[in-house]
């Protein structure tokens, strides 16, 4: 998930440097649609967890049921008198047995509970950051795309009124030679300004 947030803080520093090229309507929508399937991807962890727990809990089970319970019992019965009829003793023998078998089992399968409630939650954490992310990367994209319908509908309306076809890119290429020069122009005039007060 890390890897996620730190690709779409890149696309969108991206982005922002190239806020002035062309941005296709469709980006928008192409991030809308991996949001979403990032949800679904979420989902699907959660999803994934919650059956290896379960798996783990099963297995827990299969271990208290098929190693303790008859191991626990083999231990119980040694400690018996002899001579002690165990058919008739059963109901109290299992009285005294199942709270701490249950005790057991309660104690994994407790610790089970924990661990997926504290893995549930780190991807929560991680999916909410990512929300967080996307939802500010899917803002510059479409604001981007926003501007650049915008420019577009401009430069059609002032095409529509003056009748004539204007390079807008031509244009600004003009204006940054323009103000290249001029700071040309003024770093000499400072140059010139610093030599003649080197000399006085």
């Amino acid at each position: 998930m890390k890897l996620i947030i730190k690709t779409l803080l890149t696309v969108a520093i991206f982005i922002g440097v190239v806020s002035c090229a062309s941005i296709p309507a469709s980006t928008a929508t192409l991030s809308q649609e991996v949001i979403a399937e990032a949800g679904s991807m979420h989902q699907l962890n959660i999803a994934l967890v919650n059956q290896l727990f379960d798996e783990r809990k099963d297995k827990v089970n299969d271990f208290i049921n098929n190693q303790y319970i008859p191991k626990f019992v083999t231990n119980f019965e040694s400690k018996i008198p002899p001579g002690t009829d165990i058919s008739a003793e059963l109901p109290n023998i299992l009285k005294s047995v199942m709270p701490v078998i249950n005790r057991k089992r309660d104690s994994l399968q407790g610790l089970l509970d924990t661990q997926r409630t504290q893995v549930i939650t780190s991807l929560n954490e991680s999916y909410a950051n990512y929300q967080q992310a996307s939802s500010t990367l899917q803002n510059l994209i479409s604001s981007a795309v926003k501007l650049k319908q915008s420019e577009a509908n401009t430069l059609a309306q002032i095409q529509s009124l003056t009748k004539t076809n204007i390079n807008v890119g031509q244009i600004a290429g003009h204006l940054d030679s323009l103000l290249i020069k001029t700071g040309n122009g003024f770093d000499k005039l400072l140059k010139v300004k610093s030599a003649i007060n080197g000399n006085n």
